[in-house]
Order: structure tokens, then sequence, then C-alpha cells
């Protein structure tokens, strides 16, 4: 892996590491204190860390493609769409665990199902939204 791939990894899990725990914070309070359903509290965290993800993806971690271009609603987009599939792994993941195993405290279940798809997300992100062919991204 060559060195702009590896910082770009890096940053790209610290940028996930701030979301998972923006992500779980707020479905630890509503669903673990609050006892929200756990489906609707995770759609709802992930439209939060979309959000939060995509503009310190695009103003930090991939910097050096972006630079001197605005975040805007088509990297915006597609962001979100490549994030929708990372939801779909996660909320198969986080079912599955709740499912079989019902964990006493189920963030354990939504952080193994976050973690579910952090690769895929980073290669989309990295190849798909912000590369060179898309700087305007």
């Amino acid at each position: 892996m060559n060195k702009l791939i590896q910082t770009h990894f890096l940053k790209f899990l610290l940028v996930g590491g701030l979301g998972t725990i923006t992500n779980l914070t707020i479905f630890f309070l509503l669903v673990d204190i609050l006892n929200f359903r756990h489906i609707p509290v995770t759609i709802g965290a992930f439209i939060i860390t979309v959000m939060q993800n995509y503009l310190l993806n695009h103003y930090w971690t991939f910097a050096d493609v972006t630079k001197k271009k605005s975040a805007n609603i088509n990297g915006l987009i597609k962001f979100l769409f490549l994030a929708i599939i990372g939801l779909t792994i996660n909320i198969v993941v986080l079912t599955t665990i709740i499912s079989v195993f019902n964990p006493q405290f189920k963030v354990v279940a939504q952080a193994l199902g976050i973690a579910g798809g952090t690769v895929f997300n980073f290669i989309g992100s990295k190849y798909w939204i912000f590369n060179e062919r898309n700087k305007k991204n």
C-alpha cells in the first residue's frame, strides 16, 4: 500500500472513529437509556454521522484531492449513496446479532454493524467520491 493510500486510510479511520463515537453516543442514549426502537434510531444516527463524515473527509482526509473545492451536493449525494450500502450492512449485522445473541447492551451489536461497512466505504470514498477525476467533489 503506498504512503498516500495509507495516509488517507488512517485519516478515514479517524474520521470514522469520530463518526462512530457520534453514532454510538446517540444510539446508547436513545436505545439503551431511553428505550427507543433500535432501527429508527440507527437511521437517525446514520444521517447525522453521514453529514459529519462527508464534511470531515472532504476537508481533511482527502484535502489533497478536494483542495480549493467546496463540499457540494453532488459529492454529498454520492457519499450518501455509498453510506446507504454501509447502513444496509450495519442493519443486517445489528439485527442478526440482536436476534441471535440478544446482548444486554445492544450498542455492542451496533458497533459491530458499523465495523462491517468500514472497508467498503473507504474503497468507495477513495476511488469513486474523492479521486483525481472527481476533483469537484
